[in-house]
């Protein structure tokens, strides 16, 4: 009778670990209190798949790491209303074969330091001070990249900014603006008298929109509002959302011809 019994509870056993069995490949084992199902994929000597998720600083660094690890599962999708490039290794194959898509590679086309600095000031209004000093610290920028530009150099710029700076504490009568594509201010002022200073009305910047990328031109317009004598000035940039969106094409022009045309790049996110 007992050993009866005994065959009865080993046969049940083997019933319910049968019942219990996972269907994968990964090799798994059901574990007492309570029964849970617990992996032993991390005693293997490597794992099953590749979970990994790389956030790269370059365009190249990204096309290194695609050209390392694609396979015929491979797809790359850009984002342009974010400036973001995102490659899943392992991507569904066909309509009939999907995969994890646990294996991505980003480039997320970080902004240059000046870009930043530039668009953040944008439309924000400046005394006299502050706004001589925001242009005398960035007169760097000043450096057109096409040939029709008419507008000061940087030196010429810097030497109308220093000279601007000096009549910070004066009192302004009016503003005209001049055929040569500037604005003459005149002023008045206890110890030097009465007088003009000039700053243009538009300016060429050569600035970089992504971190290490190739410069562009992006022109402002100089801004001013005069009131009680107190000058307020502020630039306002002009499309600085196409100079972004060109950048962010070249980028994904170079990474296609690079790839080669049997990797497509999708426009979209994922």
């Amino acid at each position: 009778m007992k050993e009866f019994e005994g065959s009865t509870v080993r046969e049940i056993s083997a019933l319910t670990a049968a019942t219990l069995k996972a269907s994968t490949d990964i090799p798994s084992v059901i574990v007492p209190d309570g029964y849970s199902l617990q992996s032993m994929e991390k005693l293997q000597l490597a794992p099953s798949r590749i979970r990994q998720k790389v956030n790269l600083i370059s365009p190249g660094s990204l096309i290194a790491y695609i050209q390392q690890f694609r396979d015929e599962r491979t797809a790359v999708f850009a984002d342009k209303t974010t400036t973001s490039i995102t490659a899943v290794l392992d991507y569904h194959q066909s309509a009939t074969s999907a995969n994890w898509g646990d294996h991505k590679a980003e480039y997320n086309c970080p902004f240059s330091d000046d870009w930043r600095e530039w668009k953040s000031s944008d439309k924000v209004k400046m005394d006299q001070g502050d706004f001589g000093e925001f242009l005398e610290n960035h007169i760097h920028n000043i450096a057109p990249v096409g040939d029709d530009y008419k507008g000061p150099s940087g030196t010429e710029l810097l030497e109308m900014v220093l000279a601007f700076q000096e009549t910070r504490k004066a009192e302004f009568k009016s503003v005209r603006r001049l055929n040569d594509g500037t604005y003459q201010m005149a002023f008045s002022d206890e110890k030097s008298g009465s007088g003009n200073t000039s700053l243009p009305e538009k300016i060429s910047l050569a600035i970089a929109p992504f971190h290490n990328g190739q410069p562009y031109q992006l022109d402002a317009r100089i801004r001013y509002r005069l009131r009680d004598g107190q000058l307020i000035l502020w630039y306002e940039l002009i499309e600085p959302k196409k100079i972004v969106e060109h950048a962010f094409q070249e980028i994904v022009v170079d990474m296609e011809n690079q790839l080669g045309e049997d990797l497509p790049i999708y426009e979209g996110s994922i």
